[in-house]
């Protein structure tokens, strides 16, 4: 038996929450079909989400080996522990970082690096750090090694000629990675049956699954 943790981080707009629900309905979809996913639960953390505001999920599943019982009591809380997370995903930079005790050695990191500075930077009253200040807060307070840095909004402007495919490469990118303890098959049946537009999403999962390949060989 084990449990997957994930966290995403980003600000309204993005496409946090459906990745979430994305991931947690192709869950489901293995659990009915006999796999060995036998409980997924999250939560949302979101203020003014609509307006920029700061937007952090939680993904959690009970993964149990063949032979196992099944207790539901095994999984109850909707939120992951401080460290715990086994992967974690920053839409934009600074939401992951504000996040960070939630990352340990064992998380593998995915960054997008296309900043978006809330108010508080425009107006001038504080500076946005550098990605490279970013990163290395990232590896300093988690320990982690595995972080994968990736524009995945500039790949959706050149692709497809919208910032609206972003959420869609970083998922691909991420899955490529294979720490997300789905199949292919399933995640792609729900971006085809559940999410709107599902040919050009399919399409930027798809270009992302390359990203995340060609990356990973100079992680």
């Amino acid at each position: 038996m084990r449990i997957w943790n994930a966290i995403i981080c980003g600000i309204g707009g993005q496409g946090v929450m459906l990745l979430k629900r994305i991931l947690e309905n192709a869950a489901l979809l293995e659990k009915l079909e006999g796999g060995n996913i036998r409980k997924m639960i999250g939560a949302e953390k979101h203020g003014l989400s609509q307006r920029e505001g700061a937007t952090d999920v939680y993904t959690r599943f009970l993964i149990l080996d063949e032979g196992e019982e099944y207790n539901d009591l095994l999984l109850t809380s909707p939120t992951i522990f401080y460290g715990d997370a086994d992967l974690a995903i920053g839409v934009e930079p600074v939401e992951l970082l504000r996040n960070a005790l939630y990352l340990s050695e064992k998380t593998f990191i995915i960054l997008n690096t296309r900043t978006f500075p809330p108010c508080a930077v425009i107006s001038g009253a504080m500076e946005y750090p550098s990605i490279e200040t970013i990163v290395n807060a990232l590896k300093d307070i988690s320990g982690s090694s595995n972080i994968l840095l990736v524009d995945a909004s500039t790949i959706a402007i050149e692709r497809f000629q919208s910032a609206l495919r972003t959420n869609m490469i970083i998922l691909g990118v991420a899955y490529a990675t294979n720490r997300i303890p789905l199949k292919l098959d399933s995640i792609k049946t729900i971006i085809r049956e559940k999410v709107p537009e599902p040919q050009i999403n399919l399409e930027a999962f798809e270009v992302g699954l390359e990203v995340g390949k060609t990356l990973l060989q100079y992680l």
